[in-house]
């Protein structure tokens, strides 16, 4: 096909679009009001063409909230057809089983017009709320049975009205959580953030003309198709195949194995998910958008970061995932806690593209671990509710350890500040420190893990916590050692300190308690003795490995002159 468009023109318009999306997800960030938006960033923002194929998407989005996006606006179009949409119109939704990742992700969608009064396109954003009722604090428990415990259901309505907001549609959302003032402003700062985004986006639509605009927009997917295509071609074909464990159905079961088969041929490339276990009677379900978002963003990751997250690159790219499978259920399936399996599910991902391409190969990843808290705040007499996800470790690569403390994929928010925390909430941060010996040793040893204690001091407190490798660990590759497991403590280093279960729902608290939550680290990479003698040492000077572990993983003994200490912190 003979795309008549300027190639330079072509990238400033790649990157003025990003630029649109993130400015988006900026706005979003600095005027909501929660804790989970404004501080972990657990958020994302996205442009479309009037079909609904995804153009961009910025850095700062959580790559597992892409596959929503696009799917979202898809469905959109099917209740909403284009013809009874209106300049200033927008539309919200949280329904996983209509496009949406998990009860707490609200989306708002906006069209955007030409001075026509033609459809060029849509701008939408996605924001985690801490709270949207259900049976436990902040929606999220691996134990529910079914989606109605998550909390309300809204599917793609409209919000907005030729620019009036239809605050009835606001009220029924507030109304259902425990922090209603919180939902209020959210939503709020969605709408502010897309009318943000519609200015940006029509200038340039009507700037270019809808000819040129239609022109560009489909020459922009097409060369993304064609980046992906060629770079799958100089990729050898055949067949390849990883196997993993769940550590659990989230309801009480044993460990689950797993299995990914990757095909590729020519210029496409098929993930083939079809030994996946049948649907949960429990919340680690994964909507099919959510298992499309986790596979891409490893794809792009760890073969080509500089591919651009729009449509023209899921072109090349096949899913084999039947329904009424865990990784594609049927309603009315709980799918809250869908984040921790999708972790697993991008380490077999990454483990089929090692084996495909070996100079690619990654370690297992430390999952987070995810608590969430309510209670009544003693300073206010007001209801408060938590989440926090805190982040695991990256593991080894090929060419570098892995890193500490941070989200693997198809995860990208961040741990909340200890400030934001302690002004917001009724708690005490104890700790908050890398984990000596949590990295899984190697010639290049894992990312470290964390500790995080918290002291609560709300009253009638709840807990509610869920996370992934508390059972079967991190692996290594290559002769690698697995990574530490994760673990939740109630009150660490006392005489009561009790170990909890992996999966808790509304555990009461006591006031004054600590908890304490360890997450894994990632898995090595390589036969620990062949990891270089410096290397060994200063890890043992900065304190991540202690010198027990470095004479039994690594054979290497060292004065006692030289052990520094630790890197981590102490209590407060």
């Amino acid at each position: 096909m003979n795309w008549t468009v300027d190639p330079i023109k072509l990238e400033v318009l790649r990157h003025y679009l990003a630029g649109i999306a993130e400015e988006v997800w900026a706005t979003l960030r600095r005027t909501a009001y929660s804790l989970t938006i404004k501080e972990r960033g657990d958020c994302s923002s996205a442009l479309f063409d009037a079909r609904g194929e995804m153009l961009a998407l910025p850095l700062s989005a959580v790559p597992l909230h892409q596959g929503s996006l696009e799917a979202l606006v898809h469905e959109l179009l099917k209740r909403h057809p284009a013809s009874s949409m209106c300049r200033k119109d927008m539309f919200i939704t949280n329904d996983p089983y209509h496009g949406g990742t998990h009860t707490p992700d609200y989306c708002v969608v906006a069209p955007a017009f030409h001075s026509s009064e033609e459809l060029a396109g849509f701008v939408a954003n996605l924001g985690h709320h801490a709270d949207v009722g259900g049976r436990v604090a902040c929606s999220i428990a691996a134990d529910s049975e079914s989606i109605f415990e998550e909390g309300l259901l809204v599917p793609p309505v409209r919000l907005c009205r030729s620019g009036r907001v239809i605050p009835e549609v606001i009220a029924i959302i507030s109304r259902n959580s425990r922090t209603p003032f919180q939902r209020n402003g959210d939503i709020r700062a969605q709408i502010m953030a897309n009318q943000v985004g519609i200015r940006r986006l029509e200038e340039i639509v009507e700037n270019l003309g809808m000819a040129r605009w239609h022109r560009y927009t489909a020459a922009l997917l097409h060369t993304s198709e064609q980046r992906m295509r060629d770079l799958l071609r100089g990729l050898p074909d055949g067949e390849w195949s990883a196997e993993d464990w769940l550590d659990g159905d989230g309801a009480g079961g044993p460990p689950i194995p797993l299995r990914l088969i990757l095909r590729k041929q020519g210029d496409t490339l098929t993930f083939d998910w079809s030994h996946a276990p049948p649907q949960f009677k429990s919340g680690r379900n994964v909507p099919l958008n959510s298992l499309t978002a986790t596979c891409f963003s490893v794809l792009r990751g760890l073969l080509d970061p500089g591919l651009s997250a729009d449509g023209g690159v899921h072109r090349a790219v096949r899913f084999v995932a039947p329904p009424g499978r865990f990784i594609n259920p049927r309603f009315p399936a709980a799918v809250g806690d869908r984040a921790t399996p999708c972790q697993v599910l991008a380490d077999l991902v990454a483990a089929c593209i090692g084996k495909m391409v070996p100079e690619r190969a990654m370690a297992a990843n430390g999952c987070f671990q995810a608590w969430a808290f309510e209670g009544i705040d003693p300073r206010t007499g007001e209801p408060f509710a938590n989440y926090e996800s805190v982040a695991g470790a990256l593991g080894a690569t090929t060419f570098a350890d892995g890193m500490d403390a941070v989200r693997g994929w198809p995860l990208g928010s961040m741990n909340p500040p200890v400030e934001a925390l302690e002004q917001d909430m009724p708690v005490v941060v104890r700790r908050y420190e890398l984990a000596t010996d949590s990295a899984g040793a190697g010639r290049l040893r894992g990312g470290m893990g964390m500790r995080r204690d918290i002291q609560i001091f709300g009253e009638q407190v709840r807990l509610t916590s869920y996370a992934m490798r508390q059972v079967i660990p991190p692996p290594g590759i290559m002769g690698g050692r697995p990574g530490s497991k994760g673990r939740f403590v109630l009150n660490p280093d006392a005489p009561e300190e009790l170990q909890l279960p992996v999966v808790i729902s509304n555990l009461p608290v006591p006031t004054g308690a600590v908890l304490s939550c360890q997450t894994p680290g990632g898995g090595g990479l390589g036969p620990p003795e062949e990891r270089p003698r410096e290397k060994v040492h200063r890890d043992l000077v900065e304190g991540r490995i202690s010198a027990e572990a470095a004479c039994r993983d690594y054979e290497y003994s060292t004065p006692a002159r030289d052990q520094v200490g630790s890197r981590t912190g102490q209590n407060r």
